[in-house]
């Protein structure tokens, strides 16, 4: 199902996403920290969920100090948020994975999970951006085992 809603995100949504990793790009050139901006982030326009009506995705992308390598640690967060009256146990929790996995292109390879929270209207989830260079570079679609939302107890670092 990921695999499917990604090339669906990407089909559907492309010049947006070119956009907003244009704009990702620009933030993780910025010099971030050692003197620098300490963070940047940037947001992509609020979308309507494509696997679950009345559920909306706001997409983050942002940055933090330069790792060790000397390069911006890139970071996105995808918010799942439930209009009111949507039941949460009705949500497809795995679209946060295809957009994220949505966003991994061009400069990087994938999009890896790590970790999830529970917002006021739904949950937002976090993805660390992977180069291809990386030496923990995650394949792009790895699988991602089912889960009844939004508990987690399954280990997804290999989400995407």
């Amino acid at each position: 199902m990921i695999t499917a809603l990604v090339h669906r995100i990407r089909t559907q949504c492309g010049p947006e996403l070119n956009t907003f990793r244009s704009q990702v790009h620009a933030l993780a050139s910025q010099e971030i920290g050692s003197g620098g901006l300490d963070a940047a982030a940037t947001t992509m326009a609020r979308r309507p969920c494509l696997a679950t009506p009345g559920v909306s995705v706001d997409i983050v992308g942002f940055t933090c100090p330069r790792s060790s390598e000397g390069r911006p640690s890139v970071r996105v967060a995808v918010s799942l948020s439930l209009q009111p009256g949507r039941r949460a146990s009705a949500v497809h929790w795995e679209e946060a994975h295809a957009w994220a996995g949505a966003v991994a292109s061009g400069e990087w390879a994938a999009a890896e999970y790590v970790g999830s929270q529970e917002s006021p209207d739904g949950m937002v989830f976090h993805y660390a951006l992977k180069t291809a260079e990386d030496p923990y570079a995650v394949p792009e679609y790895s699988a991602v085992p089912e889960y009844a939302a939004p508990e987690y107890s399954a280990d997804y670092s290999t989400a995407l």
